[in-house]
């Protein structure tokens, strides 16, 4: 019985080992690989070599070299990069290197773990030609220069004042990118001026020369001259040129049927023409951006649209041929939306149909408020043939339904909405909260201004226009929660921010953020005094 009793263990035990279980492994490794040893050396002089070899403390992998390592000065031909002996990295230069002159072989990004894919960030590898490694650096950040948000994967590079090279015809002197922070820094400079630049560099060749690439450049030159000094701090504010003439950069057919035309600049008027087509009339209804870099255009009949071709013109002169090919089916309701505007002491009930509008049956649209019909009147948009105002007496606090019957909107393609059901509402008084603000200008502002209110999403929410001579700007029935202020200084006084110029060496109008939180509080009136530098 006892025997039998060791038997059956043995065979429990030799089950419970042959289970196939996870190995647990411990914690997760976050560690990336680490640099320890180069040939030749980190930070050698009268470099020679063809060949450089980095050993890491484990196994590694290449991602993306092309886009990730970053030679500064930038060399004429690439070098060739790859893995050997499973924990080196070999790159071999395909170009000849210039005399006195320090190298940083920035590749860190590129190279990773094997186990979890931990990339050696910041990891560079500094060699010169000559004597002596050089030591100065430009510090500095590239910030969105709209938004003042930070950019990152930006190019920062310079060139020296006596080179002829330019950032639009020749390579830079040195360069580097900016990190998640938008911060950068360029380390192991000669002394000397130089010219700074931030490039979004679509095609990795160190120029600007296409028209979707932003740039950023600093007014003054940079002069490095001794260890001694502070180095400043620089701020690159990244910007995308208006292009000097007329250019189509998008066009694509939605699924309500417009074509969405992207225009390199902003444009003042659009004209289509069928090229293919004889006879019939086809006409284009638009809708503009506010900026006038965009529109939408309908067309009056979509039947056999696809087979045409459409020759775009604008200001007179010709931009593009297009096609029309819709990816998606036309969906044949033509939906609605509803929002409540205050307008003074009236509600106005914005209503905006997916598609233009071609005719409207009152009789199918009601305004309710405790029961009883409530009137109001109809206006058309006079630029969106999309929007309808519906204008009522709803007083601050009160609450009013509305109902869209079906067939109430028919759009220019026969859609018609399906039957909408909204409540309206208008807060209180005591709901909403007053801002009162009184800026002190250390100078005398030379430009006009524009005052945005952001919420905490970043909307705007309230926006005045303040002549030169203003220093107040007052806003009543806030809802309340978290808000910021931004500051456009408009030096041409058209109501609207406005780029920089490369050429004319013109930067974008000067954005001030505040970063201070306004609280707008419910019954609140708040006063806010800024100082302005």
């Amino acid at each position: 019985m006892k025997a039998r009793n060791w038997t059956l263990l043995i065979w429990l035990l030799l089950a419970a080992c042959a289970q196939v279980r996870e190995i647990s492994g411990g914690e997760k490794d976050t560690v990336p690989p680490q640099l320890v040893n180069s040939y030749p050396a980190h930070l050698s002089t009268r470099f020679t070599s063809k060949r450089i070899v980095l050993q890491f403390d484990e196994r590694i992998q290449l991602d993306r070299v092309r886009d990730r390592l970053l030679v500064s000065p930038p060399l004429s031909e690439p070098p060739d990069v790859r893995i050997t002996g499973s924990k080196n990295v070999t790159i071999d230069l395909n170009s000849p290197l210039k005399e006195n002159t320090t190298y940083t072989f920035a590749i860190g990004e590129a190279v990773k773990d094997l186990s979890e894919g931990n990339a050696a960030v910041g990891l560079v590898y500094v060699v010169s030609t000559g004597e002596v490694v050089d030591s100065m650096l430009v510090a500095g950040e590239v910030l969105n220069a709209y938004t003042g948000k930070p950019e990152t994967e930006v190019l920062v590079s310079l060139y020296a004042t006596d080179d002829t090279a330019t950032v639009r015809t020749g390579r830079p002197a040195y360069a580097t990118r900016s990190d998640a922070s938008g911060r950068f820094t360029l380390k192991h400079l000669r002394p000397g001026s130089y010219r700074a630049y931030a490039l979004r560099d679509q095609n990795a060749n160190f120029r600007y020369d296409l028209p979707n690439e932003e740039i950023a450049f600093l007014d003054s030159v940079i002069v490095l001259e001794s260890l001694d000094s502070i180095a400043p701090f620089h701020t690159l504010e990244l910007f995308r040129e208006v292009s000097a003439v007329q250019a189509l950069r998008e066009s694509r057919v939605l699924a309500d049927g417009a074509v969405r035309l992207v225009l390199a600049r902003p444009g003042e008027d659009l004209s289509v023409r069928d090229v293919a087509r004889s006879g019939g009339e086809l006409t284009w209804t638009n809708a503009w951006s506010a900026t006038r870099d965009t529109v939408l255009l309908w067309p009056s009949d979509t039947t056999a649209l696809s087979l045409g071709r459409y020759e775009l013109r604008s200001d007179g002169l010709i931009l593009d041929t297009i096609r029309y090919r819709m990816v998606e089916r036309m969906p044949f309701a033509t939906s609605l939306q509803v929002r409540v505007v205050e307008v003074e002491n009236e509600a106005m009930v914005d209503v905006r149909a997916a598609r233009p509008i071609a005719a409207v049956d009152t009789s199918l649209i009601r305004m309710v408020r405790d029961s009883l019909p409530l009137a109001y009147t109809v206006e058309r948009d006079s630029v969106d043939q999309r929007l309808l105002h519906l204008r009522t007496d709803l007083p601050p606090g009160s609450e009013a339904l509305l109902v869209i019957l079906p067939k109430a909107i028919r759009d220019i393609y026969g859609g018609e909405n399906d039957s909408l059901r909204t409540g309206l509402g208008r807060a209180a008084e005591k709901s909403t909260g007053t801002l009162r603000i009184r800026f002190e200008h250390k100078t005398p502002p030379r430009y006009a201004r524009i005052l945005q209110l952001l919420d905490g999403q970043g909307n705007v929410v309230r926006r005045s226009f303040m002549e030169i001579s203003a220093n107040t700007v007052v806003w009543e029935r806030l809802m309340p929660g978290n808000h910021t202020l931004r500051m456009i200084m408009d030096r041409n006084g058209n109501g609207r921010w406005d780029t920089g110029e490369l050429e004319l060496g013109l930067q974008p109008e000067q954005v001030l953020s505040f970063g201070e939180t306004i609280n707008v509080r419910a019954a609140w009136d708040l006063a806010v005094d800024l100082k302005v530098e």
